[in-house]
């Protein structure tokens, strides 16, 4: 059998639903392969009716795809490769936008007919469709497929049947029915949809779900009385343990971008508190708290905009008044110069430049806290618009320097100090860390948390007296006392520490952590860990500031350091220990790496894994799974290369806590 060949579970289970019965030419099909007559060209009359079913759910859904002129080209391309027969549907997906008028359309679609040069496939229309919310796995379903295969491959292994076959490392074959397909095999893919997208977040909705993670949530292993009292405070009132730990990380990111004048030493570098958090959220998931915490900023926010407006009012007052002058008059004035526009939320709907300068109007510090992570992604798509390379230097408090040719202005920002939280769709993930920014080291300065998706119907008039921008207004109050004071240290910024004792800990903590992340899923993973450590670093330094508001003074004038109490220490710890999970889970499935995940390459357990994994107990350690190794003569890289595959690509063990697992 071809080693090449691609299992594609959702063809098979769509063919089982139908009960579909195995083909009677048996020159055509062997143990439940089916020939293709011509393995380079795919289906296009399927596949024609695959694209009209998303089209027609795209419309339902009222999702709009081709608003920007690049998305309407590339979406015109993709469909160009169906043929002529293409042309409705491309009309039908334009007229989602306000800007369609038929006969421009039509002279758009022949030219993506005369000029589409197949780098853009209809993979693009389909990955296009599933950001806008289109479920490619029902579709899937309805319309199974043979997958596209990878350079090198064939077309052999149509699914219409309940028999297929799985390759071990002797290239032996094992029949696999419905009745005894291992759980390892069963990575919900797109019925070849999800290769056509090429991104590994195939069906990510379904793929991709918290409740597979060992330690999914971080406050139900918290005393939340232990947390600082603002946190506290607005933990207690949601219901859920996601719904704790959704408030505690949103209000720990603003909290580390509206912190001035706070740093510490870390690895030998001055660093300050703000960190990079992404959540990622499938439909359904209920993230509706996450901007109600902006109130906790909302004080600030407009403090400093009023002080603008009251500035660009002056601005306006004495230029009226230059204006006013005669020649003359003006040869011996000075102009007025505008004052830059400021806000402490920096947009990310702006190009590089305005960006940057927005940045350096507020003296080099902000936040930038987006909901929908599609308007980030629209704009790092454009040359004008790519900052990626700021973000990678304001984590780490390096200077940014651009110049415009256009006004002669040069701007310089030392140390920028910036906190992002981002959330988005599982699909939105690749699109917005593509491969050139995981090989440039944006993704790895994320922590990625995942929500669950939510099931069933709520009350939604349970606790209906206040909104939750009302819930959290109050908060907004009391950090905004707590960054008052902190202002006044602009000439002496306070020092955070951990005390000698939590030095050693941290260490000890984060060593063997270190060691195993890279055992079990590759070098990729180091620098993921290393910045982990850094943000945890982070988060402890800004629990400590929070910690301090009820202190009377709040801040010591005689620059003593911010020690960080016992109970800060281990809340940062455990959210290090629960955000881990999350961050490996989410690179494994989505993050473009050099190491393909099952989801996407349908690749079978070979049976050197099948007989380790059958060889470890019920629960097991990093030493256990050595001592068996040894037993079956593995060397000690394969047997970490095959628990981390086990864990992150077969989701058939759980992580429990470091070097200790648990098979499902």
């Amino acid at each position: 059998m071809d080693n090449n060949i691609i299992f594609d579970p959702m063809a098979w289970a769509a063919a089982t639903d139908n009960n579909s019965k195995p083909a009677s030419d048996d020159n055509d099909q062997i143990k439940g392969q089916v020939q293709n007559p011509n393995p380079a060209v795919p289906d296009v009359g399927n596949e024609l009716e695959k694209a009209k079913a998303a089209v027609e759910e795209l419309l339902r859904l009222g999702g709009n795809i081709a608003e920007s002129y690049n998305d309407w080209w590339e979406c015109g391309c993709a469909l160009a490769e169906l043929g002529p027969e293409a042309r409705d549907l491309f009309h039908l997906v334009s007229s989602q936008s306000a800007k369609y008028r038929e006969s421009d359309c039509e002279e758009k679609w022949q030219e993506c007919l005369s000029k589409r040069d197949g780098r853009i496939t209809i993979a693009t229309f389909y990955k296009m469709a599933q950001a806008a919310g289109v479920d490619l796995s029902a579709i899937g379903r309805r319309f199974p497929s043979t997958p596209p295969l990878r350079h090198g491959s064939t077309y052999e292994n149509v699914m219409n049947t309940g028999n297929i076959q799985m390759n071990d490392d002797n290239n032996k074959s094992r029949e696999i029915t419905p009745d005894n397909q291992p759980s390892y095999a069963v990575e919900q893919s797109v019925g070849g949809m999800a290769e056509m997208a090429e991104t590994s977040s195939s069906n990510v909705e379904q793929v991709l779900d918290a409740s597979a993670l060992a330690n999914p949530t971080f406050s139900d292993k918290l005393n939340i009385n232990d947390l600082p009292p603002i946190i506290r405070d607005a933990a207690q009132k949601q219901t859920t343990s996601e719904g704790r730990d959704k408030v505690i990380l949103s209000m720990l990111n603003l909290a580390s971008g509206f912190s001035p004048n706070v740093c510490g030493i870390y690895d030998r570098r001055l660093v300050f508190p703000p960190f990079y958090n992404f959540i990622v959220a499938p439909s359904g998931a209920d993230k509706g708290i996450i901007p109600a915490c902006l109130a906790l900023v909302k004080p600030i926010k407009l403090e400093i905009q009023s002080r603008y407006e009251a500035e660009h009012r002056e601005y306006l007052k004495n230029k009226a008044a230059y204006d006013a002058l005669s020649k003359k008059e003006k040869a011996n004035a000075t102009e007025p110069e505008e004052p830059p526009y400021r806000s402490p939320l920096i947009s990310v709907n702006a190009s590089a430049t305005a960006f940057y300068q927005d940045l350096a109007a507020n003296d080099g510090w902000g936040a930038i806290f987006e909901t929908e992570a599609d308007t980030l992604t629209q704009a790092v798509k454009q040359d004008y618009g790519d900052y990626s390379s700021g973000l990678r230097k304001a984590f780490h408090h390096e200077s940014i320097d651009y110049s415009r040719r256009k006004d002669n202005e040069h701007v310089f920002i030392d140390k920028p100090r910036m906190s992002i939280l981002l959330t988005c769709t599982p699909g939105q993930v690749p699109l917005l860390l593509s491969p050139q920014n995981t090989e440039n080291g944006l993704a790895n300065r994320f922590v990625f948390y995942l929500l669950r998706k939510s099931r069933g119907w709520r009350n939604v008039f349970e606790d209906c007296e206040e909104t939750l921008n009302e819930q959290m207004a109050p908060l907004g109050l009391r950090f905004k006392a707590i960054y008052d004071d902190l202002q006044t240290f602009s000439k002496e910024p306070l020092k955070f520490t951990l005390n000698e004792e939590q030095k050693m800990r941290f260490n000890e903590f984060f060593e063997p952590l270190y060691n195993e992340q890279v055992g079990l899923h590759g070098d990729e993973l180091d620098a993921f860990v290393f910045r982990l450590g850094l943000t945890t670093y982070r988060i402890a330094m800004v629990l400590t500031i929070l910690r301090h508001e009820e202190q009377q003074p709040r801040f010591s004038q005689q620059g003593e350091p911010l020690v960080c109490t016992e109970n800060d220490y281990q809340t940062a710890i455990t959210i290090a220990s629960c955000l881990i999970n999350h961050t490996v889970y989410v690179y494994k499935r989505l993050l473009p790496h050099t190491e393909t995940p099952l989801s996407t390459t349908g690749k079978p357990m070979s049976s050197q894994e099948l007989t380790f994994l059958n060889a470890l107990p019920q629960e097991f350690t990093r030493k256990d799974f050595l001592m068996i190794a040894c037993q079956l003569q593995m060397s000690e890289r394969t047997a970490e290369r095959y628990v981390g595959s086990f864990i992150a690509d077969y989701n058939v063990v759980i992580r429990i806590s470091t070097g200790h697992y648990r098979k499902h």
